[in-house]
């Protein structure tokens, strides 16, 4: 994946992955992208609601700041395999979605 630009409504970054190894979201800086200055909020299952005193959203985000499920064992999955949700504070955010994903290991038996 790569940069998104993200606004006032809600969207889907990344669709559910039951393969899914790692996924991050980083909020690019403001040093690089100077209208950068606003919050990310981001839920794994459904949408998340646009506000810092929220109990409703898996983590927020501000300018550089970063949050992902990243495990290091190549075999092991990341922790959520659902759908990845994303809305700012603040219109045209720029972030950074990395996911990978493991292939299905299929064990054959004679």
């Amino acid at each position: 994946m790569a940069n998104r630009i993200i606004g006032l409504d809600h969207e889907q970054v990344a669709p559910r992955n039951p393969n899914r190894h790692s996924i991050s979201v980083q909020l690019i800086p403001s040093s690089i992208v100077a209208g950068n200055t606003g919050l990310i909020f981001g839920k794994f299952g459904s949408a998340p609601v646009a506000n810092i005193n929220s109990n409703a959203n898996d983590f927020v985000l501000n300018a550089g700041a970063a949050d992902g499920a990243n495990l290091y064992e190549t075999t092991d999955k990341a922790y959520d395999t659902q759908e990845l949700w994303l809305i700012s504070d603040t219109a045209g955010q720029i972030v950074n979605v990395v996911e990978r994903s493991v292939p299905k290991t299929v064990v054959v038996t004679p």
